[in-house]
C-alpha cells in the first residue's frame, strides 16, 4: 500500500530556529520547503555572543524553567555537536562581599513592571554591583539546575590566584568562576542542521528544499515563490499544509507581507559586539572569559575568540528593519569603557577595534518592560484566519533551538498525524560523529589526517573548525583536484568548490561571511575575495560581468556593516642602490 503523499510544511526563515524545525519535521517524515529572503543564518544567528549557556542572569527574574531547559540543552548540544560547542570557563569579578540584595529581590518579584518602580530600581538605594554572597547563591542554583557533571563546577577564587583574568585588583577582591559553552561558528551549526535535514529527506525519500533569496507571496491556499536574485526566473507555486514563520525579528513584517492580521508580536532589541587582536587584552584574559556587570546592570562578556577577543553586548530597543542594525559609535564607546574599567593597564582604544557586528534579538513585544526584563524564552503563536494556517515563532535562543523545534513538532503532531513522535534528543549533528574525547586525541586525529592527505596541519585544523569529523569526507571527495589555496588563509580551493556545490551558496557574501567564516580573518585581502569570486563564477553562481563588482560590493559591505578593513596585497618592491 502506497503511503499518502504529504504536502510540505513551508518554513519561512533560514536561521537557527528555521533550520532546527526543518530537521525535526523531516525526522518525523514531514516534507519541508524552507524559504529565506536572504541567506541562511544571516540574522540574529550570526550576530549573537556565540555562547551556549543556561542564562545565569535569568535566575534574578525568576525564570527558573528557562534556566533549567537551557542548561539541559547546553549539555545536550555539547554531547551531540562537540565540533561546535566547547566548555568555556567564565569569571565574574566581584568588588564587595555584600550588595545588590534589594534590587535583585525586586527584579525577582517582577517589580520592573510595577508603576513607578523602574526609577526606584535605578536609584542609589538599589544601585551598586552584586556582592559575593548574592553571586554565590546564584551560581549554587545554576549548578543545581545543571546537574549533568559535564561542565566544571563554580568556585570562588582570590585575586592572587594564578591563571585567572588579570582584572583591576584595586577594584575587585574575588572572582567567581563557572562554566558555560562557547560556539564560535553558529553559522556552521545551521549548515550542519540543514545537511542533516537533507540526509533525513534522502533516507525517507521525501521532499526537502532550501530556497535562499526568495520571496513568498500567499495567494489563497497557495504560496508563490519568486527569486530575488534572478528576476527573470519563473515563479513557482506550492500548496503547503501550513506555514511556519521563523523569520525572527522580521516576524511582524513577514505576517504583514502574508496579509495576516495580527497584533504586534515582536519588540526586538539590538545587541552589538566588537573584536580586537590587542595582544595585552588577549594575554590579560588568558584562556577563559570575563562576565562583568556594567554600571547600568547590563552583563557584558569579554571572551576569547581564536587569536582575537570578542566583547559584547548591548541591549538597546530597535524599531528599524533588522537588516539595518549596525553597531553605533555610542555602543562601541560603552563597551570600550567597560573593558578599560576591567583592564585599565590595557588602554584599549577605538583604533584597536578590528571589526564589529550587531543583530536584533527576536524578543516578544513588551513596551512596558525594560530591555533587560523582556523574557528570553520562546512562544508559538497561531494565525488561522486565512486559507493556510501560519505558526509564528517568537523569541528563542541559540541554546534552546532544538527544544523549540521539538515543541513545534509536538504542537503539530495531531494536525500532521504524527504518531509516535520522534525527537532529536540523541541525534548527533553531522561532524560530531566519533568525535575525539579530549584535546590530545583531537590533535592526534588532525595530525593523522594531515599525514594521510599530505597537507599541512593548519589546513586540517581550518577545515576541522568548519566541518568537525566530516573533515575526512570533505578531503576524500576532493583528493584528486587541484591543490591550489586561498592565499590568505590556506584553505584549498577544492574545498571551497565543494562548499559552493553543497551548502546553498548564492553570493560572495554567503561564502565569505557564513560558510568559510573568513569575515573573522583579520588579514582578509582583496585578492582572497577575487579568488572566491572566481570560484563562484566557475560554478555558475555569479556572471563573469558581475564578478569584479561583487568584490567591490563586498569590500564596501564589510566596511559599512562591520567596520572591517580589507587589505590589498601588493608585491614587495625592492631597490638596488648599488
Amino acid at each position: 500500500m502506497t503511503e499518502e503523499k504529504r504536502e510540505p510544511v513551508l518554513i519561512l526563515g533560514g536561521g537557527i530556529n528555521g533550520a532546527a524545525v526543518a530537521r525535526e519535521l523531516l525526522l518525523n517524515g514531514v516534507p519541508v520547503c524552507l524559504v529565506e529572503a536572504q541567506d541562511i543564518a544571516c540574522g540574529a544567528t550570526s550576530r549573537s555572543s556565540r555562547l551556549i549557556h543556561g542564562g545565569l542572569r535569568y535566575l534574578e527574574y525568576g525564570d527558573f524553567a528557562l534556566v533549567r531547559e537551557s542548561l539541559v540543552e547546553r549539555g545536550r548540544l555539547h554531547r551531540l555537536a562537540p565540533q561546535f560547542v566547547s566548555p568555556l570557563r567564565l569569571h565574574i569579578p566581584v568588588s564587595r562581599r555584600s550588595g545588590g540584595w534589594i534590587g535583585s529581590l525586586l527584579r525577582f518579584l517582577g517589580a520592573e513592571r510595577w508603576p513607578g518602580m523602574r526609577r526606584f530600581l535605578a536609584s542609589q538605594f538599589c544601585a551598586g554591583p552584586r556582592g559575593l554572597w548574592l553571586i554565590r547563591i546564584g551560581l549554587w542554583l545554576y549548578d543545581r539546575f545543571a546537574g549533568d557533571g559535564e561542565f566544571e563546577r563554580p568556585r570562588i577564587i582570590s585575586m592572587a590566584a594564578d591563571g585567572i583574568p588579570q582584572v583591576n585588583s584595586e577594584v575587585y577582591r574575588w572572582q567567581c568562576a563557572y562554566s558555560d559553552g562557547q560556539m564560535l561558528y553558529p553559522e556552521r551549526f545551521v549548515v550542519a542542521l540543514l545537511e542533516d535535514a537533507r540526509q533525513l529527506a534522502d533516507e525517507k525519500e521525501i521532499e526537502f528544499r532550501v530556497l535562499t533569496y526568495h520571496r513568498a507571496e500567499l495567494q489563497g491556499d497557495a504560496v508563490r515563490l519568486k527569486s530575488i536574485l534572478d528576476t527573470e526566473a519563473a515563479a513557482e507555486t506550492i500548496q503547503p499544509s501550513l506555514i511556519v514563520n521563523a523569520t525572527g525579528a522580521w516576524g511582524d513584517l513577514t505576517l504583514g507581507e502574508l496579509n495576516q492580521p495580527s497584533p504586534q508580536l515582536f519588540g526586538g532589541t539590538k545587541g552589538s559586539h566588537f573584536l580586537t587582536r590587542h595582544p595585552q587584552l588577549k594575554a590579560a584574559i588568558g584562556e577563559g572569559g570575563v562576565y562583568a556587570e556594567a554600571d547600568d546592570g547590563r552583563p557584558v562578556f569579554v571572551l576569547p575568540f581564536g587569536a582575537s577577543v570578542l566583547i559584547g553586548t548591548t541591549d538597546v530597543r530597535f524599531d528599524d528593519r533588522p537588516e539595518r542594525a549596525v553597531a553605533s559609535a555610542d555602543e562601541l564607546e560603552y563597551l570600550l569603557e567597560l573593558v578599560n574599567d576591567l583592564f585599565p593597564e590595557v588602554g584599549l582604544m577605538a583604533d584597536d577595534i578590528d571589526m564589529h557586528y550587531a543583530g536584533v534579538r527576536p524578543l516578544p513585544y513588551r513596551p512596558d518592560d525594560t530591555a533587560a526584563a523582556i523574557p528570553r524564552g520562546h512562544a508559538i503563536e497561531w494565525n488561522e484566519q486565512g486559507a493556510v494556517s501560519v505558526l509564528t515563532l517568537v523569541g528563542g535562543k541559540l541554546t534552546t533551538c532544538r527544544a523549540l523545534a521539538e515543541d513545534v513538532v509536538a504542537l503539530l503532531a495531531e494536525r500532521l498525524r504524527l504518531s509516535p513522535i520522534i525527537t532529536s534528543r540523541e541525534r548527533i549533528v553531522p561532524g560530531g560523529e566519533n568525535y575525539p574525547v579530549d584535546q590530545d586525541s583531537l590533535l592526534h586525529e588532525q595530525q593523522r589526517l594531515a599525514a594521510e592527505f599530505r597537507t599541512e596541519l593548519t589546513t586540517i585544523q581550518s577545515i576541522w573548525a568548519l566541518c568537525g569529523s566530516g573533515t575526512r569526507e570533505a578531503l576524500a571527495e576532493t583528493r584528486d583536484e587541484n591543490d591550489d589555496r586561498i592565499v590568505g588563509c590556506g584553505l584549498p580551493l577544492s574545498f571551497v568548490r565543494r562548499v559552493i556545490a553543497r551548502e546553498w551558496v548564492s553570493t560572495l557574501d554567503d561564502l565569505l561571511e557564513r560558510r568559510l567564516m573568513l569575515l573573522f580573518d583579520p588579514d582578509l585581502s582583496v585578492e582572497d575575495l577575487q579568488q572566491l569570486a572566481d570560484c563562484l563564477e566557475n560554478a555558475g553562481r555569479i556572471d563573469p560581468d558581475t564578478a569584479a563588482h561583487a568584490v567591490t560590493a563586498s569590500v564596501e559591505r564589510l566596511g559599512e556593516l562591520f567596520g572591517k578593513r580589507v587589505t590589498l596585497r601588493t608585491p614587495q618592491l625592492t631597490t638596488n642602490d648599488g
